[in-house]
């Protein structure tokens, strides 16, 4: 592909990407960065609304999905949340991984995918954006349990 092709395909993905966006997020949560090729949105979700984040990054053909979920894991509970964590990516992710941060007791949902040399469909984009919505409100509530402090 080359630098033409690849400037086209970026400007097509992050134009379906803001529409789905626009169409599925929250309304007044919707942060479009065109500069960035960011956009930010919450979506409604139990027991949380969930939040997602989504970037283009042109030089490596890749478009990823991000979810810091609303809740800190306390100090107390590192080594089990780890292990909580790791199972999970384990055991349930074909796609996308829990990503956790031990020091700063951040946790975040993340999904790439490849767009260099393909033509991503409008579908395909909306159906990654549920897809991350739905795991994060499927895991969050997990995740808060396990991480409060008894």
């Amino acid at each position: 592909m080359t630098k033409a092709e690849m400037n086209v395909a970026t400007g097509r993905l992050f134009n379906i990407a803001g529409e789905i966006f626009k169409e599925k997020s929250i309304k007044d949560s919707l942060i479009i960065n065109e500069e960035k090729l960011q956009i930010d949105g919450d979506f409604s979700a139990e027991p949380f609304n969930v939040h997602l984040k989504f970037s283009i990054y042109p030089e490596n053909g890749m478009m990823t999905f991000f979810s810091l979920l609303p809740f800190d894991v306390p100090a107390t509970k590192v080594s089990e949340f780890a292990k909580l964590v790791c199972t999970v990516n384990y055991y349930d992710f074909y796609a996308g991984n829990y990503d956790y941060n031990p020091d700063t007791g951040k946790v975040v949902f993340r999904l790439a995918v490849l767009y260099r040399g393909s033509i991503i469909s409008s579908e395909l984009l909306a159906e990654s954006v549920q897809y991350v919505v739905d795991t994060v409100s499927k895991y969050n509530q997990r995740f808060f349990e396990a991480a409060r402090d008894s």
